[in-house]
């Protein structure tokens, strides 16, 4: 007797995800020092196309992390990404920001989990890593974030 068992999740098959992401902060609120902010995304990834979307920001400027750069600004989030067919990858983020030699320029460190999706990013999961700069001397502040990582391949997701 022969008994088929399921894929387990962590088995999925994972292709590479690259691309960069661009923005703008569209509207802030919150506290002096848990400040939030909704910004508008657009970018391009090799298997996402062209996108659209939007972050949600938390930072926590009152609270730096003593082993990273002078004068970090932590951050936690959330991000919806949209192909240009509506297909979606969601997920959520973390990192800090370290400042340059240019005062409102920042060296972005973050990284972020994809948790889902739909489409052919149902049940979608990966992993990547982002640098690049935010501009807080540009009105409204901006930043430009290349990536590089994994997600879970087209088809990989479905129950078979």
């Amino acid at each position: 007797m022969f008994i088929l068992a399921p894929t387990p999740a962590a088995a999925r098959d994972m292709v590479p995800f690259n691309g960069t992401v661009s923005g703008y902060v569209e509207s802030q609120s919150g506290t002096e020092c848990e400040p939030s902010a909704h910004v508008i995304n657009f970018g391009h990834a090799n298997q996402l196309g062209a996108f659209t979307g939007t972050a949600d920001f938390v930072t926590r400027p009152c609270d730096p992390d003593p082993d990273l750069c002078e004068n970090n600004i932590p951050y936690t989030g959330t991000f919806d990404w949209f192909a240009a067919n509506g297909d979606e990858i969601s997920g959520t983020f973390e990192g800090y920001l370290c400042p340059t030699e240019t005062p409102g320029v920042y060296d972005n460190h973050e990284t972020a989990e994809v948790t889902g999706g739909t489409g052919r990013f149902a049940n979608a999961t990966g992993h990547f890593e982002l640098g690049g700069q935010l501009d807080f001397t540009t009105n409204p502040p901006s930043f430009v974030l290349p990536w590089q990582g994994v997600i879970s391949s087209v088809g990989s997701t479905r129950r078979h």
